[in-house]
């Protein structure tokens, strides 16, 4: 005689205690990231002192040590100066962004977050977005140290709106390159060193003196390098008419270009960003 057993029922796995199930969408991701970012720079306030002091102490050695040997026609040297100093010091605090990247990239954060079930360009965009709120609080508290050394504007509410506006947009766009490099640079020191690279496109536009008293070369170069357009753009909407009479295109030309940029940049940026941070 022949008994059947009846097939044995295999439990269901049950997931261990304290593993991550589902998957958190990009918008948690970013906030989460975003927000331990910001907390780790409010503990360590040296981060946003040294960039503000950094950037208020060039500010004033343009201002009142070479200023006096730099002439621009039709305008103050402290009024054409300031604009371009507040934008292209947007480069200047983003390298420090760079080196926290590269210095995070070498504790294992990334690691670990890589193995969560969390989107990758949500991780990334966190971390950007964070930089450029903090090359933006920098960039603000130089503008109003420029105003204290001398800076004076009538630009309109509507001019002053689309300005801030424009400034987080070319924040945004500058954040996601560092954040590149410092995923490249492969330690904090390299990461430091490739920051350099904010000097040449700083002095190399309009920032400082106007692209006409550059050799023909050097001229090409910053007539249409992304820096100059944003320059130019910031400079037109907080000064108007005497400045704008003297650049080569009208307002519109350098803010349409300013914002073409931004969309090259953040668009160049992103395959970069997610292809170190998946290699890495």
């Amino acid at each position: 005689m022949t008994t059947t057993t009846p097939n044995a029922v295999t439990p269901k796995a049950q997931p261990r205690p304290g593993a991550p199930s589902g998957s958190a969408s990009a918008f948690t991701t970013l906030s989460a990231v975003a927000i331990r970012t910001g907390l780790k720079i409010a503990r360590s306030p040296q981060i946003l002192g040294i960039a503000i002091v950094q950037s208020v102490l060039f500010l004033l050695m343009f201002r009142y040590v070479l200023g006096g040997a730099i002439g621009v026609p039709g305008l103050s040297y402290v009024d054409f100066l300031v604009p371009g100093f507040v934008v292209s010091g947007l480069l200047f605090t983003a390298g420090g962004g760079s080196v926290a990247v590269a210095e995070e990239s070498a504790s294992g954060l990334y690691d670990r977050l890589r193995s969560l079930p969390v989107p990758s360009v949500a991780v990334l965009a966190g971390r950007a977005v964070t930089d450029a709120a903090l090359m933006l609080v920098v960039a603000l508290v130089t503008l109003g140290v420029g105003f204290a050394v001398g800076f004076r504007t009538g630009a309109a509410p509507g001019h002053w709106l689309l300005a801030i506006g424009l400034l987080v947009v070319y924040a945004l766009a500058l954040s996601g390159i560092f954040v590149w490099l410092g995923l490249v640079s492969g330690s904090a020191q390299a990461a430091q060193g490739l920051s350099i690279l904010a000097v040449p496109f700083s002095f190399l536009s309009s920032a400082f003196v106007p692209v006409e008293t550059m050799p023909g070369v050097l001229q090409a170069f910053a007539a249409w390098q992304p820096l100059t357009f944003m320059v130019n753009t910031w400079r037109g909407l907080l000064l108007g008419d005497p400045v704008t009479a003297t650049f080569g295109h009208s307002l519109t030309f350098y803010l349409v270009g300013s914002l073409v940029w931004s969309a090259a940049l953040i668009l160049l940026a992103a395959p970069l960003v997610l292809h170190a941070y998946r290699k890495d």
